[in-house]
């Protein structure tokens, strides 16, 4: 048995009787009323003012799990057939069972709330004995309804076999006799297994009077349905010495005892036998199983609505207090997050500091390979250099030896034809003593380092360097190529 506690509530014992429902919880019990309508079943009336009192009976929180409620129902309404199938896997066992139930019962089995017990089988296991108990599904589910909305989940079996737990255990075929106030509930027992249950409408009421020698009317019925001579009587108010007149009155060889049940569980001796299996670490042996999809209607008074208020409720705030659950999960790591790009936002100063700074000096810079190049293409063969030098405002000097004054001018016109310059000068030309070559002193101003890198830049890589004097004498041999800037070189002595 499960203990009490907020987080598992105690189990909940529910006897199911014609005119009553008896509910007991640990020493706490609860008998209430029950009103049907001609057909049998509760009254909308019933069911609502049934869930009012369980509820306030049980006290179930909304937040606490639900309570397991055993329930034990009446012969009223419940068929017994015992059935042989052959053995198989669980799966075609179970198609095998619905097509037998189909065939014993009047109703399918979608339409009947039943359960099974296992009896054993032959010697070889080839077939599988069973008792099955069905009963009409609405009936049930009517109750289960109930039990739901009070914050129960409730597993139903027969009345009859939690009483059988209380008889003797060497008791084997017998009889067992349930008084209630109008009507009683004899069920054979035949090698411990109930063959048949049915209702006799004689109650403590038809029976409050001595009964004399000659038989009465449910002494004849015990007799028309028993199976052996020993009979064991159940049930609440039943007059003292009754099991003594009932023996009288079936006459010698019949033995007739009384079960008794304890005063905590309301004198019940169906909620005795629940609890005394739930004792030993058991459950019911048979168990009625109630398809939650039935067809029996339910109203607004059997849906929990406070309950799932609550479940909604609790739902939506949850979902408002995620986001702030969340910033306040993930603040450290956000912060470690917020710390490493500050740092790098610091770094990434620097380094646009340090680009910035190169690129200026990359546009500023003279292009002076390109000068180089041309006065290489230029130079007449057997020039003898003895300094040159290039500043950064673009003025060039050079000293140099040529062979002859034509080669001078033609090394000017061609310096001038490459549109890179926008003076050229010679300074000083002076012959050798013995007239062999013409030392020469040149200045060359270049064009403006915009216009150079802009002329450049306008041709693709590779490109000879051109411009419209190009055809004219002296102007800049092809294969001069405009190259990439360079290093700058600020003098430079070449002997060739």
């Amino acid at each position: 048995m499960r203990k009490n506690s907020f987080l598992n509530p105690p189990p909940v014992y529910v006897e199911i009787g014609q005119t009553c429902l008896k509910v007991v919880r640990e020493n706490d019990r609860e008998e209430m009323p029950l009103e049907r309508q001609p057909d049998g079943r509760l009254t909308p009336a019933c069911q609502e003012k049934t869930i009012a009192t369980l509820k306030n009976f049980l006290k179930v929180k909304s937040w606490q799990p639900r309570a397991h409620a055993v329930c034990a129902i009446g012969a009223r309404g419940v068929s017994l057939r015992r059935l042989s199938l052959p053995a198989g896997t669980p799966e075609e066992f179970h198609r095998r069972l619905l097509l037998q139930i189909e065939g014993e019962f009047p109703l399918p089995p979608a339409e009947l709330a039943w359960g099974s017990q296992q009896l054993g089988g032959n010697g070889a296991m080839t077939k599988q004995e069973l008792l099955v108990a069905a009963v009409k599904k609405e009936v049930v589910a009517d109750y289960h309804a109930i039990l739901h909305a009070c914050g129960m989940s409730p597993v139903f079996t027969l009345a009859v076999l939690a009483r059988r737990s209380l008889c003797p255990p060497t008791a084997d075929s017998f009889t067992m006799l349930e008084v209630d106030s109008n009507q009683s509930e004899l069920t054979r027992f035949e090698n411990g297994v109930p063959t048949s249950s049915r209702v006799v409408f004689s109650g403590v009421e038809n029976i409050a009077s001595p009964v004399d020698a000659k038989p009465d009317a449910l002494a004849q019925a015990i007799k028309g349905n028993a199976i052996g001579t020993r009979l064991f009587v159940s049930g609440n108010h039943i007059p003292e010495g009754f099991p003594e007149r009932l023996t009288k009155s079936l006459g010698n060889g019949w033995q007739c005892e009384r079960l008794e049940a304890t005063a905590s569980a309301g004198h019940s001796a169906a909620i005795a036998g629940l609890q005394q299996i739930a004792a030993a670490g058991g459950d019911p042996a048979l168990l009625i199983r109630v398809n939650p999809e039935s067809g029996a209607a339910m109203s607004l008074a059997t849906l929990d609505l406070k309950t799932w208020g609550t479940r909604v409720g609790g739902l939506v705030l949850a979902l408002m207090l995620l986001p702030y659950a969340e910033a306040l999960l993930l603040k450290p790591h956000l912060a470690k997050k917020i710390a490493a790009f500050k740092s790098e936002a610091a770094r990434l100063t620097v380094i646009d500091r340090e680009l910035d700074f190169l690129r200026d000096l990359k546009q500023s810079q003279p292009p002076y390979l390109e000068v180089l190049s041309i006065f290489s293409k230029s130079v007449p063969p057997g020039t003898h250099f003895e300094a040159l030098s290039l500043n950064s405002h673009g003025e060039v000097s050079l000293r140099c030896a040529f062979r002859d004054g034509q080669q001078v001018a033609d090394f000017r016109t061609k310096l001038i034809g490459s549109g890179f310059f926008a003076n050229v000068t010679v300074e000083e030309q002076v012959p050798t003593p013995d007239r062999q070559r013409v030392n020469v002193r040149i200045k060359v101003q270049e064009k403006p380092a915009a216009q150079l890198l802009a002329l450049v830049a306008s041709l693709p890589a590779g490109e000879p360097v051109k411009n419209e004097k190009s055809s004219a004498p002296g102007a800049m041999p092809t294969g001069v190529s405009a190259a990439a800037p360079g290093v700058p070189l600020v003098s430079r002595k070449e002997t060739k």
